[in-house]
């Protein structure tokens, strides 16, 4: 099996597991992140990564294209922060919907409201990971991270709590609130993670 990551040739693998290995070690030492992979000339697929992995096809050539990991943080951390706005807005359509009654756009509103939070909790997840953050004791403000992640769960929870008990007054003062509030939080936070990067 052929192993290239970037324009690099590396020594051949004895098996799918060991190439994978070989290649991430070999990202790391580089202080690269592995961004996409190539099977054959075709992008990889979950197949590649699953526990039965070793019945695929032979495989001739494993192509890794690797990024700068702290570049690759910090533009992740900026793209999020801008999306927050997007979010912000979604909110404040959700708020304004439901006030006035309109509670089907507001349930499209919400669910773009938490799918957008996801996405930034999956986010921060991943660059704490790859940076060994310790959250707890990261200050942002006058709070650490992990006290805002955790209210942003308790916000959440407050959202699907009123939403099944279907008391709106209290769904539309969670979000105008709670969530505008933990949008400014959670970019100063990503700002944070950002400054944390380029310290380094």
């Amino acid at each position: 099996m052929n192993i290239w990551i970037d324009d690099n040739k590396l020594p051949g693998a004895q098996d799918l597991d060991a190439a994978l290995e070989q290649a991430r070690l070999h990202a790391e030492s580089q202080g690269r992140l592995i961004v996409d992979i190539l099977v054959d000339g075709q992008p990889a697929t979950d197949a590649l990564f699953d526990e039965n992995a070793k019945d695929l096809p032979p495989i001739n050539e494993l192509r890794f294209t690797t990024a700068d990991t702290n570049a690759l943080i910090v533009e992740t951390a900026q793209t999020a922060i801008d999306s927050i706005e997007l979010l912000k807005a979604d909110q404040e359509a959700g708020v304004e919907q439901i006030r006035s009654g309109d509670l089907q756009d507001a349930m499209e509103s919400l669910r773009a409201v938490m799918e957008g939070w996801t996405a930034m909790r999956d986010i921060v997840d991943q660059i704490t990971q790859i940076t060994n953050t310790e959250l707890a004791t990261l200050k942002v403000g006058q709070e650490s991270g992990s006290e805002i992640i955790d209210s942003l769960s308790k916000s959440l929870e407050e959202v699907r709590e009123t939403l099944k008990n279907e008391d709106w007054s209290s769904l539309g003062d969670v979000i105008e609130y709670d969530l505008n509030e933990l949008a400014t939080k959670w970019a100063a936070l990503l700002f944070a993670l950002i400054q944390g990067v380029q310290s380094t």
